[in-house]
């Protein structure tokens, strides 16, 4: 696809209004996280969860070598964690992990502090997606919190709630 088509594409996909996720793995001292979109439920009985990783990512080998990964849903406060991990990975970013505090559940993926709800994932199957994979992982563990607003996307910026009045 041309440079032109190739905007078409990304302007008509965006005006899917989306949550914004960071999707980490950790392989041995290894940290990968990247802001992604592109998430889905797959199931409630078993439990599981979709990601699509650009195969040039760090994160997309994360997965590959430890078999897991962990979605973060940022609440509207991360907006600074969803810059920092959509940027292009450097030796830094990876270092510091966007200095962000985190935690993990069962399977050793890094999971963002302070974040709306999250999904850890032992990796059961991949597909090829064109230029990405999708992962699928069964959740073997999950949390949520009420107190906070989801950071949302929509046409290339952030959006917040609002309430409809019916």
């Amino acid at each position: 696809m041309e440079d032109e088509g190739r905007r078409q594409m990304r302007a008509m996909l965006g005006r899917f209004a989306t949550g914004v996720t960071v999707v980490a793995a950790r392989h041995g001292p290894f940290l990968a996280g990247m802001t992604a979109n592109a998430i889905a439920s797959i199931s409630i009985d078993p439990p599981l969860m979709m990601a699509s990783i650009s195969r040039r990512a760090e994160t997309h080998g994360a997965i590959i070598g430890s078999h897991a990964f962990a979605v973060s849903v940022l609440s509207r406060d991360q907006r600074v964690l969803a810059d920092c991990f959509a940027q292009p990975t450097t030796a830094n970013k990876l270092k510091r992990f966007c200095d962000a505090e985190w935690h993990e559940a069962e399977t050793g993926s890094p999971i963002l502090e302070g974040a709306l709800a999250f999904f850890d994932c032992r990796l059961t199957d991949r597909h090829d997606g064109g230029d990405h994979a999708i992962f699928i992982g069964e959740i073997v563990a999950a949390g949520y919190r009420e107190d906070a607003e989801p950071l949302l996307w929509y046409a290339s910026g952030y959006r917040e709630l609002a309430e409809v009045v019916t």
